[in-house]
């Protein structure tokens, strides 16, 4: 009787800490998703900005302006690039999560997925800069 005691004790302490593993993993699973998600989107996002950079690009070459005027698309192309850039710099340091403490893998997709919705946010923001500089066709 003296050994069933501890082994019941454990169990019971078992069944606390494991639901909570269990929603912390969901969590983190699902904060996973959510910023590849995002990521996912804001790729689309910049190969629509891309093509408007394009356009923009082959507008100046024959467009006739000012200098005033030519700083607009030159501020919007700069946004563009830093937006692109910011992209590039996050899929090079973003790194999986597997194998880190619980608490670190959620602070660090946290994280993450605020710098890539900023960068989406980012994309989407110079997009429609470009395409309000862009005569109507």
């Amino acid at each position: 009787m003296k050994i069933m005691r501890p082994i019941l004790i454990l169990f019971v302490l078992a069944g606390f800490f494991l639901p909570a593993c269990n929603g912390a993993l969901k969590e983190i699973q699902a904060l996973d998703k959510e910023t590849k998600e995002i990521h996912d989107s804001a790729m689309n996002d910049l190969a629509e900005m891309n093509r408007v950079s394009l356009a923009i690009k082959a507008f100046l070459t024959t467009a006739l302006m000012t200098p005033e005027q030519s700083a607009k698309y030159s501020k919007v192309l700069s946004d563009m690039e830093k937006a692109e850039s910011d992209m590039m710099e996050w899929m090079s340091k973003n790194e999986p999560v597997e194998g880190k403490p619980e608490k670190e893998a959620l602070a660090y997709l946290k994280d993450q997925k605020a710098k890539i919705t900023k960068n989406r946010d980012d994309i989407r923001a110079a997009t429609e800069a470009g395409k309000k500089l862009l005569p109507a066709q």
